[in-house]
């Protein structure tokens, strides 16, 4: 296996230092140099082709580098074959009075080689692009090198190329060949000076101002020596060596520095290329102004070239300087559509895309705005939604062009994919009305469009939950109302089938009790069997009441009860139904607490009997102890009537319970206190019927107290 071993490459940092230690060690030389002439000659023309080699070849390397944009390998190759050109120059320089023992006369072979690499320099300076890639800023740039180029050819002109030109010294040979040189030498000055203000790429600009630095150097020097070699002081001229190695390390170290990547690190960044491309055209414009008047008060003479040529420099600023100030605000407003988050546009009356912001390429799915220039809006906007409006063979239609559109669209993307826009066009004003154009916005409707047929999906859901929940409630409706009909059928059969065997056992019991009244009229009945007879005649008594009861439910629930709302002298009602308590067996406990005089109430008076039997009546069973007591007291327009009893009470939860119809309070008592649950749903209905209410609550000694309030009846009546 062979082995090979890769040369280190000599680094930017260390080509940094050891071109300062040649350039120091030849600049020393230069102060002790020996006054051999040849030893002269071969040190000042051949020490600047060491770094002029090195240079070269670090320069071509980065030409065959394909990883470059295109423009640096092209200026890559024209500054390496300038950097060849120039030493070859060298070579001949020395060679020639090697072998005649003269110096070389002006012109000789190798000052061809010596232009050629001036015009490969300015070929690589013109390898840049000059001007923004977008429209916007042309021309102040434009003016900038305008002004900056005309300015260094009219001072080149006035100090250099005229007094060569005009000089009676020297024949028009002679002063052929140094005008070339000082032609080319100020064209590198311009076109480096043009450079600095046209805006090169931002990738370019810190390799460029070191190249455009070095190759500034090399002008200086040409010039120096041209303007010593015609006073004939060419030994006196060791500037244009110093400017040859300072050219040649400088361009060779932009090369190592782009080689490594350490040229971001190495740039001090835009701002001040910013401040120097403002300022650069205004200085020189003004050191054109200065150099004429001080010229003109200096030597008296004014000369029209430098006036023509201030004048025209002075107007060319002054339209720069307007150009900026437009250019300022034009700058907030494109800001302001390049920050927009809607796509925004600008097309003429074809369709054909002007501008366009970062929004409206990205929404389409290209790259840069760059890819949409000239395109047409039609073509962007699908076939099914592009309106008739906008559909126009040569331009759109004159209402379109007049007054604008706006409408919803769908857009095309690149992928072929489609989203949904609202599209606002607007024409531009034109005061000439020498070309129509229009600004348009297209707001993404895409979120819209899936909320809303979110929506519509959940309102159809809801539509369909609402259509079967309406047809199950009127199932389960006419489930219940079934079900009501069967209940109240079934209620009806009941009070029907009550009332029936009511009527039936009313006569038999009517019988039977009278019966017994004639056989307790007999006066030979044994005791014992009176006791008995008694007894039952006490039973049938009860449930011939609670036959009655039954009816009269039956008769209210059926609206057949009769009551008569009239006035009622509550005292005889009380008188009466007193003698009647005191036949029942615990009579003797109810008490009657009435002021007198009572007044007359509104009241149907069998009904209220009713009310008083089973209040009455249920004190005395629930209450075997302790008095029962009936107050009457009148109260404003009414008079409030209370049954309280000395008895355990009733719970404050089961207050509402015990008017309902067949409940008890207490179903465990059912054998030793007779009662069916009817009598307080009795006394509710009844006081219902004759507008009042029954209430329950706490006695003031313990108890239950039951309560209700009548209507005091009219004078009048």
């Amino acid at each position: 296996m062979v082995m090979t071993q890769t040369r280190p490459r000599l680094s930017a940092h260390r080509w940094a230092w050891l071109a300062a230690g040649y350039i120091a060690a030849y600049g020393f030389w230069l102060t002790f140099h020996p006054d051999h002439f040849i030893l002269q000659l071969l040190l000042s023309h051949l020490a600047p082709a060491v770094p002029g080699v090195l240079a070269a070849q670090a320069v071509l390397a980065r030409y065959r580098e394909t990883t470059l944009p295109r423009y640096w390998r092209r200026a890559w190759m024209f500054w390496g074959l300038a950097l060849w050109v120039w030493v070859v120059a060298g070579a001949l320089w020395v060679a020639y009075p090697l072998f005649t023992g003269q110096t070389a006369p002006v012109p000789s072979l190798a000052d061809l080689p010596y232009m050629a690499g001036h015009f490969l320099a300015l070929a690589g300076l013109l390898s840049f692009p000059f001007f923004p890639a977008t429209g916007f800023g042309r021309l102040r740039v434009g003016l900038d090198a305008f002004t900056v180029a005309g300015v260094i050819f009219a001072l080149g002109w006035i100090l250099l190329l005229q007094p060569l030109l005009l000089s009676a010294d020297l024949t028009l040979a002679e002063k052929l060949w140094p005008a070339a040189y000082l032609v080319l030498d100020i064209a590198l000055f311009a076109l480096i000076a043009i450079r600095v203000v046209a805006f090169a790429p931002a990738a370019a600009r810190p390799l460029f101002t070191l190249v455009g630095a070095a190759l500034f150097v090399w002008a200086w020097g040409d010039i120096a020596y041209t303007y010593l070699g015609l006073r004939g002081l060419v030994d006196l001229n060791p500037f244009f060596d110093v400017a040859r190695l300072v050219a040649f390390s400088g361009v060779g170290l932009a090369a190592r520095l782009q080689a490594e990547g350490q040229w971001a690190q190495a740039w001090p960044g835009p701002r001040w290329l910013r401040r120097l491309q403002a300022s650069l055209p205004l200085a020189l414009g003004l050191a054109l102004a200065l150099f004429t008047v001080f010229n003109w008060q200096a030597s008296g003479d004014l000369r029209p070239f430098a006036v023509w040529a201030t004048i025209l420099i002075s107007l060319v600023v002054l339209a720069r300087q307007g150009v900026v100030a437009g250019e300022v605000e034009l700058r907030q407003y494109m800001q302001l559509v390049e920050s927009a988050a809607d796509p925004a546009f600008v097309c003429d009356e074809r369709g054909r895309l002007l501008l366009a912001n970062p929004a409206l390429a990205a929404a389409i799915g290209h790259a840069n705005v760059e890819a949409l220039s000239g395109q047409l809006l039609p073509n962007l906007i699908t076939p099914q939604t592009l309106p008739r409006e906008l559909h126009q063979t040569r331009a759109f239609s004159r209402p379109v062009l007049e007054d604008g559109w706006s409408g919803e669209v769908c857009f095309r993307r690149t992928d072929l994919s489609e989203f949904p826009v609202y599209l606002s066009l607007r024409p531009v004003p034109d005061d000439s009305g020498a070309r129509l154009v229009l600004a348009g916005t297209a707001h993404d409707l895409s979120v819209q469009k899936r909320q809303q047929e979110a929506l519509i999906t959940a309102r159809q859901a809801l539509q369909d939950l609402n259509a079967d929940l309406e047809m199950r409630v009127a199932e389960k409706t006419a489930e219940l109302a079934r079900q009501n009909e069967e209940l109240k059928t079934l209620d009806q059969l009941k009070s029907d089938f009550v009332s029936m065997v009511s009527h039936e056992l009313r006569a038999p019991l009517t019988n039977i009790f009278g019966g017994m009244e004639l056989t307790l009229a007999r006066t030979e009945l044994p005791a014992r069997a009176r006791e008995h007879l008694i007894t039952v005649q006490a039973e049938i008594k009860r449930l011939s009441r609670f036959v009655e009861t039954i009816l009269d439910l039956s008769a209210l629930d059926a609206g057949r009860l009769p009551l008569t709302l009239a006035p009622l002298d509550l005292a005889a009602v009380l008188e009466t139904l007193r003698a009647q308590w005191a036949a029942l067996p615990a009579g003797g406990r109810v008490r009657v607490q009435a002021a007198q005089p009572l007044p007359a109430v509104l009241a149907d008076e069998r009904a209220l009997a009713s009310v008083f039997f089973h209040l009455v009546d249920n004190a005395l069973k629930y209450a075997p102890e302790g008095e029962v007591t009936v107050s009457v007291e009148p109260r404003g327009a009414t008079v409030r009537i209370a049954v309280s009893d000395a008895g355990p009470g009733i719970p404050p939860e089961h207050r509402a319970a015990i008017f309902e119809r067949f409940q008890r309070l207490n179903s465990a008592d059912a054998q030793t206190v007779y009662g069916h649950g009817v009598g307080l749903y009795m006394v509710r209905r009844l006081l219902n019927a004759m507008r009042s209410e029954i209430t329950v609550d706490d006695a003031p000694g313990g108890g239950a107290r039951f309560s209700f309030e009548l209507m005091i009846a009219p004078e009048d009546t």
